[in-house]
């Protein structure tokens, strides 16, 4: 035999009963299914396995995030550091080649300001050409005596047509260079500091900074003072400084890269438009740019009010070697950690799961042996109150086999009964036909008219096996019933119908309606002789159907009534007992549990009992009565 157990009208698992030598087995018969194919090897691990993966996840995930928050937040910190001391290195070197070049401007200011140098140039004629070279020579070899600051001081003096054209002459001629860009955009300045770079390479590379000679009274210009300085004499200072490997400071004149010690790392920027459209852009910040696929960082400064642009560039890369170590640090120990952590939680785990092996190994012959656990594994915690559990329900499922074996018992034994009791319909029917042609041959009216309606009556009880019939089926067997009891009752009583037409063609259980009408007659008119009503009400609202049976009768205590529906059944009784209570139960069993049956006193003193169902429209097959 099988029994089958259901939770939501879902079978949730079966259990076989096996009757061998006063021995039952229960066995689960229902097949396990995986959840898909990764789901299913993981469904499938041991529970260590599952406690083990899972720590493993955990120790990881948390690592993970811990490495990349700490790699993250160094790289960024890393990061700034390196701007920062980008930019420093750029200010300091911006400082140092300013205060070259306000050297420089210094000395151009001296030879602006010498009084001799500007009487001569102002009064021409009054000394030879060659007493003003020299006396000019004079007076210049004063602002820089040593040459510490400049390589070669000229002035080109204008409108002096007498003076020798030389290159070799400290004083010159200004038609010796009239037409030179030079000397063109110094003149355009109008007293401002032209800054000009006249070669780039490394023995021969000049910086040239020039400024008119005006007149201070008239403002006419009188000449043009130049300084040249070695371009790897102003550049000195700057080429020892270095950012990590390959980082390195240069100056940028004009889109042009003045790279005087032939660097390859800075000759990798020429001909670059990115690298140039990083010099000459509004940012100030260091910025990062990618050139060749290689990350470099580049910051540039202005060198006062010059075109000349101080550059510091250094390989990304190259100076973030700090973070990559800072990373395989990282990963090594992050290595090293779960390692670590999985031989610790493989030890932990088989601890843990020892008390779930045991419960497992005594679980795996429980269809053989069901042994109970042992109490040292029952202790405090969530495994021992299992363990406790386990042998709970050991205890009840070997209750639970006896009840089912009894009930079987008591199954064969109620079936036995039955056959025994079961009565032909077809030799009832044929037989209550026979009375009722023979009541009629001797014209015996009331005789017939009983025997028809008992006829319809049983016809309608038994519905050939089927529990469900309609509304007006119902009603029908109830006339019948009430036509067999006036006969007894001697008219007593009478029974009014106050129904809804289209609710009889509606579902309703059989035998539902008969015991409420039996209980109006047999208990609600016992102490009256005549004039017993009986009404029965047909109605709809919203999704159910109500039937009200209502009598006038001597009435009863309807909350006992009540009391008495909700109480269990015991089979072991006389049926005759439980009817009402079968009726409520019924009812509740084809239909849901807001459905049933009610007892209310009435207006008239006697008994209402309501019936409640839910409104279906009949779908199965009825007998015609």
């Amino acid at each position: 035999m099988r029994v089958f157990f259901y939770f939501k009208n879902t079978p949730v698992f079966s259990l076989e009963i096996i009757k061998n030598y006063d021995t039952i087995l229960l066995r689960n018969t229902n097949d396990e299914r995986g959840f898909g194919s990764l789901m299913g090897i993981f469904k499938n691990m041991s529970f260590r396995a599952k406690l083990l993966l899972t720590y493993i996840a955990v120790i990881i995930l948390c690592i993970i995030v811990f490495g990349l928050t700490v790699f993250s937040s160094f790289s960024n910190r890393f990061e700034n550091e390196i701007e920062h001391n980008t930019s420093q290195v750029t200010m300091l070197a911006v400082d140092n080649m300013t205060n070259s070049i306000n050297n420089i401007e210094q000395v151009l200011c001296t030879v602006q300001a010498n009084t001799t140098i500007s009487k001569i140039l102002s009064s021409p004629g009054a000394l030879s050409p060659y007493e003003e070279i020299a006396a000019i020579e004079n007076e210049m070899r004063s602002a820089d005596p040593l040459r510490a600051t400049v390589s070669k001081l000229s002035i080109y003096i204008a409108k002096s047509d007498a003076y020798p054209v030389s290159f070799d002459s400290a004083v010159a001629s200004a038609s010796l260079v009239e037409n030179e860009s030079w000397y063109k955009r110094t003149i355009e300045k109008n007293g401002d500091i032209y800054w000009g770079i006249m070669d780039t390479s490394d023995t021969n590379g000049v910086l040239c900074v020039a400024r008119a000679f005006i007149d201070t009274r008239t403002h006419e210009v009188l000449g043009v003072i130049r300084a040249d300085v070695n371009l790897s004499l102003f550049t000195n200072n700057i080429s020892k400084i270095t950012l990590g490997h390959t980082g390195r400071l240069f100056i940028v004149y004009e889109n042009h890269i003045i790279n005087t010690w032939n660097d390859s790392y800075i000759n990798g920027f020429v001909n670059e438009p990115g690298f140039f459209e990083a010099v000459y852009n509004d940012v100030t910040e260091p910025q990062i740019i990618k050139i060749n696929g290689v990350k470099h960082i580049v910051n540039k400064q202005q060198i006062k009010t010059s075109p000349i642009i101080l550059v510091c560039a250094s390989n990304y890369e190259d100076i973030n070697t700090d973070t990559r170590i800072v990373g395989t640090s990282i990963i090594t120990t992050g290595i090293i950690a779960i390692t670590a952590a999985v031989l610790l939680m493989f030890l932990l785990t088989g601890w843990l799961t020892a008390p779930i092996t045991n419960l497992n190994s005594y679980m795996k012959h429980f269809e053989t042996e069901r042994k109970r656990v042992p109490d040292e594994m029952l202790t405090n915690d969530e495994m021992g109150k299992l363990c406790a559990t386990y042998n709970t329900m050991l205890d009840t499922i070997d209750s639970l086999i006896n009840d089912v074996y009894e009930l079987y018992q008591k199954q064969k034994l109620f079936e036995l009964k039955a056959l025994q009791a079961q009565i032909n319909p077809h030799f009832l029917y044929n037989t209550l036909d026979s009375i009722n042609w023979m009541a009629r041959a001797h014209n015996a009216r009331d005789i017939s008219k009983m025997v028809s309606a008992l006829g319809t009556f049983f016809r309608h009880s038994l519905n050939k096996g089927n529990e469900y019939t309609t509304i007006e089926n119902e009603l029908k067997q109830i006339e019948s019933y009430t036509d067999i009891q006036k006969v007894r009752y001697d008219d007593k009583f009478d029974i009014k119908f106050d129904l809804d037409e289209e609710l009889l063609q509606c579902t309703i259980i059989k035998l539902t309606v008969q015991p409420l009408v039996e209980n109006c007659i047999i208990h609600g008119f016992e102490d009256i002789e005549a004039g017993g009503m009986i009404n029965v009400r047909l109605y709809a609202e919203d999704d159910y159907i109500y039937i009200s049976v209502a009598d006038n009768g001597c009435g009863t205590d309807t909350d006992a009534l009540n009391t008495a529906l909700a109480k269990e059944i015991d089979y072991s009784e006389p049926i005759e007992k439980y009817g009402l209570s079968n009726v409520n139960l019924r009812i509740k069993l084809y239909f849901d549990e807001t459905c049933g049956l009610t007892f209310s006193t009435n207006e008239k003193g006697g008994v209402t009992a309501l019936i409640k169902i839910r409104r279906k429209k009949h779908e199965y097959k009825t007998i015609d009565l």
